[in-house]
């Protein structure tokens, strides 16, 4: 049995519409209660900040989908900062997890330069992805940078931005290096992974096989659009400013913009690996990618 946390998320949804046509049974956390039709999905009511829920949330589980990231889910009367909650509800899951004998955690992520001084949310992702690596459960972890699909706040981002602004300002990050990868193919790495035994206990960076600056991420999916749009390069990072005037023009909550635009100047490029020989496909390209998404709406 399968434990998906994040199953009406950008990931979790539609990891849980790919797991759908497998047969296997997927129980899915909740906040509130959910009917399903569907034999092999079960709904049961769980918090990640609630230990003893997860404790009854991982009974019969093998494997556990962690999709949680607490940057754009503050819960009410709790202020404390994403980070924070992050570890714990990461902390409560293992143990959880340990409790029962759940097998493996499958978890996406953030790719990053080691080398790099990391933002916030960066920073609370590798913490999130070590306590996975050395919970003593097996593991498989996927870390990308920008993924190209709708309901993405990335994404999303990019598109406002884009389709929004005939002038485009750009700061101190627009030489940054980034990966972007399609939706689509993070899904397929998640999902197919579970009957891949040489997936566990490793670490993979995925993304399709150009690299861009962010500035030339804008202008290309500016030329796919069709649209002429001006880069205008302004010194320094702006970043409240900015995730004000993105938060007015993008469906992203304008505190997760904030978190994004301070993770810009950390450069997002995927270090070599097997994946080709395991999964057998490359992702597409980004051009592909936002043809793609044009095409479907």
């Amino acid at each position: 049995m399968i434990l998906l946390t994040g199953a009406t998320g950008f990931i979790g949804g539609r990891v849980l519409r790919a797991l759908s046509e497998k047969n296997v049974h997927v129980k899915c956390l909740v906040r509130r209660p959910v009917h399903s039709d569907n034999p092999n999905i079960s709904y049961v009511i769980g918090d990640v900040l609630d230990y003893d829920s997860l404790v009854r949330a991982t009974e019969g589980v093998d494997t556990v989908y962690y999709f949680i990231h607490m940057m754009g889910s503050q819960p009410r009367g709790i202020q404390k900062r994403f980070d924070i909650l992050d570890r714990l509800a990461i902390t409560n899951m293992v143990k959880a997890c340990r409790t029962n004998g759940v097998g493996r955690i499958i978890h996406l992520t953030g790719i990053r330069a080691q080398q790099e001084k990391l933002s916030t949310h960066l920073e609370s992702r590798r913490e999130v992805e070590e306590i996975i690596k050395n919970s003593g459960i097996d593991y498989t972890v996927f870390r990308a940078s920008v993924i190209i699909g709708r309901g993405g706040a990335a994404f999303e981002i990019l598109d406002a931005a884009v389709r929004k602004l005939p002038i485009i300002p750009v700061f101190n990050w627009e030489n940054t290096k980034v990966q972007p990868i399609y939706i689509g193919d993070v899904i397929r790495y998640l999902v197919e992974c579970i009957d891949k035994k040489e997936t566990i206990n490793k670490c993979y960076d995925i993304g399709c096989s150009q690299v861009f600056t962010y500035r030339e991420l804008m202008q290309q999916y500016a030329k796919e659009l069709g649209l002429k749009r001006v880069f205008l390069s302004i010194p320094g990072s702006w970043t409240r400013l900015s995730s004000v005037m993105l938060g007015k023009l993008a469906p992203v909550d304008q505190n997760v913009i904030y978190w994004l635009i301070e993770s810009l100047h950390n450069n997002m490029v995927c270090e070599p690996n097997d994946l080709k020989i395991i999964f057998g496909f490359e992702p597409l390209s980004f051009r592909e990618s936002i043809r793609k998404i044009v095409e479907t709406g």
